[in-house]
């Protein structure tokens, strides 16, 4: 197998599946860098990732690569074989993947407190593979302060910069202000249609509601939906999507479009939660929000801090912990780690309008 030797620091490239291959490169202190693979290869990938000093090393596609090779009826004995590492790297890569997915994206079906195991991950396989084609995998922060709670100043910044840059800009402005005020997972947004937020006449539902076939734990939930700026977005994206033609009925009900066809699409009209966006530019839900989140760049904000300042939204509105988890779709003990502060005392709730 060849491989050159720069320094005492391994890193790994894989040029194909079934060719696994290792080279040395140089490390900077505090930096994880992964190199493209110089040796010939009939299926290379070029892989970078850069990773600053405040940041963890993270492979770039080897969790999602394992994980797709024990849905197809590997174990993890034989993974760590054939990619010549240890079971407990295999296991403990698969395990956080899967955990991110459930907390971050989403995994219908499944509780985002469900621990992972391998026969878990088996049973939902279908449902982590689609949870998996919306994930954008980004390097963590170190876990030294709990994410800051999105104030109204940074809906603002992060609206102004949507508007400004955004090629789509009543999908995202709508979406982000979706995330933001429901604190939905990118996958259950995903799966929302256009007859749960307006009636066949065209009415918002008040409130409308998450159906238990789109929630992750499979139990259906109201949507906090009430703010007039979110709702201004919404209509205003559905009038933008009658213009172009995207998901539109011959009939008058649900303002002239199909009601079953998905709220959000992607860019060419397609439905995210469908396996045909494989090919489009666009990943997923949460490739979109993460770019909506880029385009104003605040600082450790993102679709987890979403969620955790609904939690803490409606702590401030004297909801006990019972009713933030039906509201948000999850279990009590969640609901106490969104709530739960690090050495930084975060934003008051309150300055954020409801």
């Amino acid at each position: 197998m060849p491989s050159q030797r720069h320094s005492k620091t391994l890193h790994t490239c894989f040029c194909s599946l079934l060719s696994p291959c290792t080279i040395e490169t140089p490390c900077l202190k505090g930096q994880f860098r992964l190199e493209p693979c110089s040796w010939p290869g009939k299926n290379r990938e070029k892989h970078r990732c850069h990773a600053g000093p405040n940041m963890e090393p993270r492979p770039p596609s080897f969790a999602s690569t394992w994980l797709l090779a024990m849905l197809q009826g590997q174990t993890y004995d034989q993974i760590a074989a054939r990619f010549r590492v240890t079971k407990s790297t295999v296991s403990k890569s698969v395990t956080d993947l899967a955990r991110d997915l459930q907390t971050v994206v989403g995994v219908v079906g499944l509780d985002e407190d469900c621990a992972p195991t391998a026969h878990v991950i088996r049973a939902h396989g279908k449902d982590y593979l689609e949870a998996l084609e919306h994930f954008v995998p980004l390097a963590k922060q170190a876990a030294t302060t709990s994410p800051p709670i999105i104030t109204q100043a940074h809906v603002d910044q992060l609206v102004l910069h949507t508007a400004r840059h955004s090629r789509c800009k009543q999908r995202d402005i709508a979406l982000l202000l979706m995330l933001i005020h429901t604190g939905a997972r990118p996958n259950e947004i995903a799966r929302l249609t256009v007859a749960d937020y307006v009636d066949a006449v065209g009415q918002h539902r008040s409130p409308p509601w998450l159906p238990a076939s789109a929630a992750s734990n499979g139990i259906a939930r109201p949507l906090l939906l009430r703010d007039a700026t979110a709702l201004y977005w919404l209509d205003a994206y559905l009038a933008w999507r009658l213009a172009a033609g995207f998901g539109v009925s011959d009939r008058s009900e649900y303002r002239g479009l199909q009601g079953e066809s998905s709220l959000f699409l992607s860019r060419t009209g397609e439905s995210f939660s469908s396996s045909s966006t494989k090919a489009a530019a666009e990943k997923g839900l949460h490739d979109v929000l993460q770019r909506i989140f880029r385009y104003a760049n605040p600082p450790g904000l993102g679709v987890l801090g979403a969620r955790r300042s609904v939690a803490h939204r409606l702590r401030a509105d004297r909801c006990t912990p019972e009713e933030i988890a039906f509201y948000l779709g999850t279990r009590t003990g969640a609901v106490r780690r969104l709530l739960a502060t690090g050495p930084r005392k975060p934003p008051h709730p309150g300055a954020f309008r409801a």
